[in-house]
């Protein structure tokens, strides 16, 4: 993954506790595969935008000389938009996906067949690897994320198995041989009980060998904690640019907010959607103090968000895109 978006990820706040879980399964269709057009998001956007009054639909269409007006809106939630949110990062998912099948070939010493995602969002991982042959299984707070997921699972005839439920505290019937938790994901967990409560669960969840890849954005010492990191992704017609702001950080309580604003243009239509998320900030020694409570684990690999199973590195104070394997003792 780009060091320019080493701080976001498709993830979903775990601060809910869920008493049940609501299972979303998505099954495979017998009918012949058919091509999705490629103008699929920007249709999907710009329908939900006019249903849902967010964002009113354009009255007359503006001539060549004037210049369309940028509408804004401050969202309660950018996870709430999957389309807009997976494009900024779906260019890089092939490399992702077949990094984590060398990670399983090299670290785990059995066939890695079911996989466990936690915080998968809207799916980009799940339905990738799916396609790749993995029994996939996704856990997400978002209903919204979830069930777009499960429409392209569908679209793409695969199978997986998506749950609506809180990373810190869930429960399978059957271990897994694997589990991930992408980009950033790990850092919406603003505590460290709740950070090493979701170390244990997963590990409970895990066959002994199996591994937890971990991946997350680490402060070096010498870091600076503010800035804006910007990005953009095109599809079709539809253009989204991202910019990202950190607007307030403190050392003290380890947590930083930021702002994520997304400028969407699409023929003579612009909107921009802005969004605040926090994230708890670590630091390769903070990392690692927590990983030594988590006793059920043994690290046994460190990469970067570069995804290239040959670059190994440390954890030390230079590490920042860090990608730990976890190996389930």
């Amino acid at each position: 993954m780009a060091k320019k978006i080493a701080t976001v990820k498709a993830a979903t706040k775990s601060k809910v506790k869920l008493a049940s879980k609501e299972v979303v399964q998505a099954a495979s269709p017998k009918t012949t595969k058919k091509p999705v057009a490629k103008s699929v998001v920007a249709k999907t956007v710009a329908t939900k935008l006019v249903e849902t009054k967010r964002i009113p639909a354009a009255k007359s269409t503006p001539s060549k000389a004037s210049k369309p007006k940028v509408r804004s809106e401050t969202i309660k939630s950018w996870y709430d938009y999957p389309e807009l949110y997976e494009l900024g990062f779906l260019k890089e998912t092939p490399k992702e996906s077949k990094f984590l099948m060398e990670v399983f070939k090299k670290y785990v010493p059995f066939p890695v067949q079911r996989v466990l995602e936690l915080g998968c969002g809207s799916g980009r991982l799940i339905c990738d690897m799916a396609k790749r042959g993995y029994a996939m299984t996704g856990l997400d707070l978002n209903p919204t994320a979830l069930e777009y997921c499960k429409k392209k699972l569908k679209k793409q005839e695969c199978v997986g198995e998506l749950v609506v439920g809180d990373m810190t505290n869930f429960s399978f019937d059957e271990p897994f041989d694997a589990a991930i938790n992408a980009i950033n994901t790990f850092r919406h967990l603003e505590t460290e009980e709740a950070a090493l409560a979701h170390l244990n669960c997963v590990a409970k969840h895990l066959k002994p060998g199996g591994v937890f890849v971990l991946s997350l954005h680490l402060l070096p010492p010498d870091g600076d904690l503010w800035g804006t990191e910007r990005w953009s992704a095109k599809q079709g017609e539809m253009k989204v640019s991202y910019a990202l702001t950190v607007v307030e950080t403190s050392m003290k309580t380890r947590l930083e907010k930021l702002r994520i604003s997304m400028l969407v243009k699409e023929k003579d239509e612009s909107f921009r959607l802005s969004d605040h998320i926090t994230l708890r900030i670590y630091t390769a020694k903070q990392l690692k103090s927590l990983l030594a409570k988590a006793t059920q684990f043994k690290l046994i690999g460190v990469h970067d968000f570069w995804c290239e199973i040959e670059s190994v590195q440390k954890l030390n104070s230079e590490a920042v895109d860090t990608v730990l394997i976890l190996q389930r003792v």
